[in-house]
Order: C-alpha cells, then sequence, then structure tokens
C-alpha cells in the first residue's frame, strides 16, 4: 500500500468501529445479564473468566493464523460469534432468563473464537497501510474503535434500563456478521512466509526466540499482563458499587463511556503525532497516567470522582496500548507477527482470568479501596521496571526490519 486512505483501510476503519460498538454494548449487557439473575458480582466475575480462559491457547492459535491467508480466520471467527450472539439474545428475549450453564457456555466459546480474531486483527494492519504510517494508523484505528466504544457504553446502559440486555446482545450479533462481511471486500497482499514449514511446536519456538532476541519484545507482555491484572478487580467490583452508590448500570456505563473517552483523545493525539510519537516514553507515561487514576479511585470512591479517574484511566491505557502495538509491528518480521501478537496478548489476558477466580469468592467482602490501591502498586512498580528496560536497550531493528521508532 503506497498510501494510508486506501480502500481496504477504510474498510477496516468501519468494520472494525462498528464492531467495537457491537462489543461495548454486549460488555454491559452480558454483565449486569448474569448480575440481574444470580445477584452476584462473584457469578459474574466466573462468567467473565471462562470468556478469557481460551487465551491460553491463544499462542497455538497465532501460530496456525501464521500459517494462511489472514481473512480465513477473521471472517470464520466473526461468523461464529455472530451466531453464538444471536442464539444467546434470541433465549434472553424470548425465556427472559438463560440457565447461567448456558451463559458460562457461550462466554467460553466466544473466547475460543477471539484468539484467534486477536492476533490475525494485529497482523492485517501492516499490510494495509505504509510502514511509515504505523503509529498513525494504529492511533486512528484506536480513536475511532474507541468512539465507537463511549457511543456503545452510553446507549448500552441505556439499552439495559429501557429494555433488556437482550437487546444489546443482538445487536452485537448483527455487528459481528457485518464485519465478516465488509472483510470479504478488503484485499490482503500475500504474507511473508517461511522458507521450510516445520511443525506447529517448531513455529511456535521460533516465535519465543524470536522474541527472547530483545529485551524490549520480551518484556511487552509483562506490560500487558499488568494492565489486564488490574483491570479485572475493576471489572467486577465497579457494577456492584455503581448500584451501591446508586446510579446503577446507566452509572456504569458512563464510566465504561469516559474511559473510552481518554483512549479516544489518547488515540487522536497518536494519530496527529504519528511517526514524531516517541514510543518507549509514552509508554512509560501511560502507565504513570493510569496508575494516578488508581490512586484517584482509591481517595475518594465516590461517583463524581469515579467518573473523572475513568478518563484519566482511559487516558492511560491508550497512550500505553497503541506504542506497544506499533512497536511489535515495528520490530517483528510479518510472518512471525500472529504468533508474537498471540504470545503478547495471551501473557496479558492470563492475568484477567487468574485475578478474576482468585477475588471472586473475596469481591463481596473485602472493601474496594484495597483493589484500587492494590491496582496502584502494581502499576508503579510496572512503570519503574519498563523504564529500565527500555533504557538499557538502544532503539534497533531486528534482521529484515526497518529502524523502529
Amino acid at each position: 500500500m503506497t498510501t494510508l486512505w486506501n480502500r481496504s483501510f477504510l474498510l477496516w476503519l468501519i468494520g472494525s468501529a462498528q464492531a467495537r460498538l457491537g462489543a461495548a454494548l454486549a460488555s454491559i449487557a452480558l454483565s449486569f445479564l448474569v448480575l440481574h439473575q444470580t445477584g452476584s458480582a462473584g457469578r459474574m466475575a466466573q462468567t467473565l473468566a471462562l470468556s478469557l480462559v481460551p487465551n491460553l491457547l491463544m499462542p497455538l492459535a497465532g501460530t496456525l493464523v501464521d500459517r494462511v491467508s489472514l481473512k480465513v480466520p477473521l471472517i470464520a471467527a466473526n461468523v461464529f460469534q455472530g451466531l453464538l450472539q444471536l442464539t444467546v439474545g434470541g433465549l434472553a428475549l424470548a425465556w427472559g432468563e438463560v440457565p447461567l450453564w448456558l451463559v458460562n457456555a457461550a462466554a467460553f466459546a466466544g473466547g475460543l473464537a477471539a484468539i484467534f480474531v486477536s492476533p490475525a486483527s494485529s497482523a492485517a494492519v501492516p499490510a494495509l497501510v505504509p510502514a511509515a504510517e504505523l503509529a498513525r494508523a494504529n492511533g486512528l484505528l484506536g480513536g475511532l474503535g474507541q468512539s465507537m466504544g463511549l457511543l456503545g457504553m452510553l446507549a448500552g446502559g441505556w439499552i439495559v434500563a429501557q429494555w433488556s440486555p437482550a437487546v444489546a446482545i443482538l445487536l452485537n450479533s448483527a455487528a459481528f456478521l457485518i464485519f465478516a462481511a465488509l472483510l470479504v471486500w478488503i484485499h490482503l497482499p500475500p504474507r511473508q512466509q517461511q522458507a521450510t514449514r516445520t511443525g506447529l511446536w517448531a513455529d511456535l519456538r521460533a516465535g519465543l526466540s524470536l522474541m527472547r532476541r530483545s529485551r524490549i519484545l520480551s518484556f511487552l507482555p509483562v506490560i500487558a499482563l499488568v494492565l489486564n491484572g488490574v483491570l479485572a478487580p475493576t471489572a467486577v467490583v465497579m457494577p456492584k458499587l455503581m448500584e451501591t452508590l446508586g446510579p446503577g448500570a446507566q452509572g456504569y456505563g458512563v464510566f465504561l463511556a469516559l474511559e473510552s473517552g481518554g483512549m479516544l483523545l489518547a488515540g487522536a493525539l497518536i494519530a496527529v503525532v504519528g511517526r514524531r510519537l516517541p514510543l518507549r516514553p509514552a509508554i512509560s507515561a501511560g502507565l504513570l497516567v493510569a496508575a494516578l487514576a488508581y490512586a484517584g479511585m482509591w481517595a475518594g470512591p465516590l461517583f463524581p470522582v469515579l467518573l473523572a479517574c475513568a478518563f484519566l484511566l482511559g487516558f492511560g491505557l491508550g497512550l500505553v496500548n497503541t506504542p506497544v502495538v506499533t512497536l511489535l509491528q515495528q520490530l517483528v518480521p510479518g510472518a512471525y507477527l500472529g504468533r508474537v501478537f498471540a504470545v503478547l496478548n495471551a501473557v496479558g489476558a492470563v492475568g484477567m482470568p487468574l485475578v478474576l477466580l482468585i477475588v471472586s469468592p473475596l469481591v463481596d467482602r473485602v472493601p474496594v479501596s484495597v483493589w484500587f490501591g492494590l491496582s496502584v502498586l502494581a502499576l508503579a512498580l510496572g512503570m519503574v521496571w519498563w523504564w529500565v528496560v527500555a533504557r538499557a536497550e538502544p532503539p534497533r531493528p531486528l534482521p529484515g526490519q526497518a529502524e523502529p521508532s
């Protein structure tokens, strides 16, 4: 691709944005579907954990992604998830309540499909835009995705309050199917492949070996682990805290919307700055901002304070996520992108289900301020560790790559 604004990238931008809208609607809907049926934040944590457990298999999924055309896992997984959400939403609409075992099974199945989509999506972006426009493209994708997430969070709380979680889940089903249709029209050039074909485990080991050659590549999964780990208790305690404070589902929707708004601002800033963005300092700054946000929640868990901290948290997360993705896309050869991104996402995602499983029996008994305080500590330690690693390794390309930012 010779220009950022080509047809395939525009279709990808539109498809991913509306998919983000549907996911935002469903995230609120699923939380309150389980909460309304069981009245337990612990049950909600278990459902969320089941949707994330398949991430343990993501490195193998990413290795398979590197062996096929990216369209195959992208289209297949979106169609599967669309039909899955259609089933759950339809049953919830018809029955009023869906058996918890069925909700949990659907969450697990959806998680299995997602482990193919995540590495394939990250590997596709460098094939859609010029290498010099990667930071800008990721900023645009993140910014537009978060704007749709912002709209979805606001609308999701309102839809749940006015109608039912089933309506939001059905809208998410439509978003998956629309993205699958748009993918048919997106052109992805042939991928760089290895000269010789080896076994699945050998391919995975080759990806891990590539990561070990760089301290930066080795440490980026640790950052993902920290971020997902600190977000896990927030995802569990915040809906119940909102119910206690009074705003309920709509208040939680506003909280998530403001978090998305902060990420939107970060994405817009990165899109404007583009290749001039210093990626490593941006990651340090993002971790610091996120730690300050949790410190604010710890100091004053009141509704107005929580909303301000939500925006600050989103801004910090945005300053971390897009530079991390761009740094990997710059450093990793195309034939390895699927498995390297899969390792990054899997290690990061391990933090959330593990923390959810740990906190689920405690979340109804331990004060919320404790969870916020632990998040501050984890982010502060991660920031210091990243600063040391980033300073120890000067910017350098891996074989076959251009000089990174």
